[in-house]
């Protein structure tokens, strides 16, 4: 009876072990199971930290876009339309800093089709302004696409700071001449300006502060590819929009070469390295084949053999369509454009009336009476005279182009042009202020008076191209350089 008890007894404390064992084993596995999860929280943890530069970017940027959009949008027409592509690169943009957050940094091929989305809506705002080059808000629609330029500070290292304040600068060329033309009249065009440079100086900021040597991926992420398509964000079907600006490379400070350029040089130096054998395949000519050995070959021009006939170079492409001449009056602004070898005559009948002139090659237009401005956008070989001006003469992107003012013009303003020869009249000799800004070859000609009235000549002098910069007291001090001797 004790020995059964005793069985008993045993049979129970297996029992109680067994049990013990089975809770011991079933917590063990309720404990491995979340370590998965904590991995993946860490990873997570990781994401999150890497995603402030995404955050700060909606913080800094989105408030900028909607209210540039919003002062668009009292403008209205072509500039409301044109803000609606900066809005698309905004998001894009957006969703493309918050991949770099999560991702590896792509190879290069992987790229362009990542960018997709930004390069569609910087080439949509490019073309509206190239398709309304005669509208009066072109200076708007110029300035924009100017400046969105500086979102390719994604694509660039190592110094995409200084690349978002060049396009800021390029666009603030434009914003000028929208507040020169509608500061009085117009109060909406003050806060447009103000608006659309507040999003490159935020921009620059933001730069600085979180991809100082260029945009900053994830080492520990996943594939950028895979999470771009999961955002909906890549645009692989090719853009149908004409050609504008294109974001800048990845390694923009390095020359462009393409794969099969490469190979080509890989190729050339590894015959090269070959030394007196790379001349092992080359077919030895005979002595019935030596031009110098035979004049009847050289005055035929050809040589008999059995080399193979060379294929026949592609055709060239067709030239574009000569789009055609046209001068007219539309409202306050004469266009005059795509005109070849022409003289051309305007007479002005207000003082608050433009000329435009464009896309004109060696074209002379000659204008009688009292304007506003006078603008000579890319021309070449052109000549304008004009009577006299209340505002300025602008020469831009323009080639060896002449301006005579006959009477007075208060400014003359040259910029991204080689060659300008301005002809100043008396009046205008100690009135008219000239800037400048990349130009080069820039000539005034002027009347020059002396003691001696028989003497007096029309003088020609260039307008400095060299300039010195120095630092002093922790400032730069610009003069023009000159030399002696």
């Amino acid at each position: 009876m004790t020995n059964t008890n005793d069985l008993q007894s045993l049979l129970k404390r297996i029992e109680k072990a067994t049990a013990r064992l089975e809770d011991l084993a079933a917590k063990r596995s309720e404990t491995t199971k979340p370590d998965e999860p904590s991995k993946a929280s860490t990873e997570a943890s990781v994401d999150v930290e890497d995603s402030k530069a995404a955050l700060e970017y909606e913080r800094a940027i989105k408030p900028l876009v909607e209210h540039f959009v919003s002062c668009s949008a009292k403008i209205g027409g072509l500039v409301s339309d044109q803000a609606q592509f900066v809005q698309q690169l905004y998001t894009a943009q957006h969703d493309f800093v918050r991949l770099a957050g999560t991702c590896k940094q792509p190879s290069p091929s992987q790229l362009p089709t990542l960018l997709g989305a930004q390069q569609s809506a910087i080439q949509s705002a490019c073309a509206l302004k190239d398709a309304n080059r005669p509208s009066e808000y072109f200076d708007n629609l110029s300035a924009v696409a100017e400046g969105v330029a500086a979102f390719g500070w994604v694509a660039v290292a190592p110094t995409p700071v200084p690349f978002v304040n060049d396009m800021k600068e390029s666009a603030e060329f434009y914003t000028n001449r929208v507040l020169r033309k509608w500061r009085e009249s117009d109060p909406n065009q003050v806060e447009w300006v103000k608006a659309l440079l507040s999003i490159f100086r935020e921009l620059a900021v933001y730069v600085k502060q979180f991809h100082t040597t260029g945009l900053v991926w994830n080492p520990k992420g996943g594939d950028a590819e895979a999470a771009a398509k999961a955002l909906g964000n890549a645009d692989s079907a090719p853009v149908s929009t004409p050609p504008a600006p294109q974001l800048p490379s990845a390694t923009q400070d390095e020359p462009k070469a393409s794969s099969a350029g490469g190979s080509t040089r890989g190729a050339l130096f590894a015959d090269l390295n070959r030394g007196g054998g790379v001349t092992t395949g080359l077919r030895k000519v005979d002595t019935t084949q030596m031009t110098h050995k035979n004049p009847s070959l050289r005055a035929a021009g050809t040589v008999s053999g059995d080399s193979t006939t060379a294929p026949a170079a592609p055709a060239a492409p067709a030239a574009p369509k000569a789009k055609a001449p046209r001068m007219e009056l539309q409202k306050d602004k004469w266009v005059v454009e795509n005109y070849d070898s022409e003289n051309l005559s305007i007479e002005a009948t207000a003082t608050w009336q433009t000329v435009y002139m464009y896309n004109c090659t060696n074209t002379t237009l000659i204008i009688s009476g009292k304007l506003n401005s006078v603008a000579i956008d890319n021309c070449q070989k052109c000549g304008i005279v004009f009577d006299s001006l209340v505002s300025q003469c602008e020469i831009v992107n323009s080639k060896r182009v002449q301006v005579q003012a006959r009477e007075t013009v208060p400014s003359i303003l040259v910029d991204r042009t080689d060659g300008a020869h301005l002809f100043l009249s008396e009046a205008a000799r100690d009135a008219t202020q000239i800037t400048t800004a990349k130009a080069s070859e820039v000539n005034v000609s002027f009347p020059f008076e002396t003691a001696n009235p028989e003497d007096d000549d029309t003088v020609e002098q260039p307008v400095p191209e060299q300039l010195q910069t120095v630092v002093k007291n922790g400032k730069l001090v610009t003069t023009v350089l000159e030399h002696t001797g």
